[in-house]
């Protein structure tokens, strides 16, 4: 993540109150659309948008990149996710959808890396996804996202 005087304590607040704002935000003003859903916690890959659909991670085999978003995941997506992406974080028990179980077999790496990016960026508060996702473009930049892929990759067999 970047470099500055935030504690790990701090994004973990962070990131708990743009998960509670969006939650809170969403169940105001939308519907609940569609989200498709094929088990617990896991839901159908969309077709991203044309902008990200060839995106290609440009830290695939970098331990560097791994570890960045090995800790990034752990700060930020565990919560929900669950320390291993197991989808059982504490903070995602009450959702609905479930958030994503990550670490199915194939699950993670079925999914293109424009996929991973688009999802990452831009959270999942639309349909056919409607959860609680946030958007992380905002918080994060191309190379963190990027280094969260990297971790992904590596869950699940």
């Amino acid at each position: 993540m970047r470099e500055g005087p935030m504690k790990l304590s701090q994004w973990l607040c962070l990131a708990l109150t743009v998960l509670l704002l969006a939650a809170c935000g969403q169940a105001a003003e939308s519907t609940p659309g569609p989200a498709v859903i094929v088990d617990t916690g896991t839901l159908q890959p969309g077709e991203p948008p044309a902008e990200y659909r060839d995106l290609k991670n440009p830290f695939p085999d970098d331990p560097g990149a791994r570890r960045r978003g090995t800790e990034a995941y752990q700060a930020l997506c565990s919560q929900c996710h669950g320390k291993a992406g197991a989808g059982d974080g504490h903070a995602g028990q009450a959702m609905d959808p479930a958030p994503a179980d990550l670490s199915a077999p194939g699950r993670v790496k079925g999914l293109s890396d424009g996929y991973l990016y688009w999802r990452i960026a831009e959270g999942g508060t639309f349909p056919p996804f409607n959860s609680e996702m946030p958007a992380w473009r905002t918080l994060l930049s191309e190379a963190e996202i990027w280094e969260l892929v990297s971790y992904l990759r590596t869950l699940g067999p």
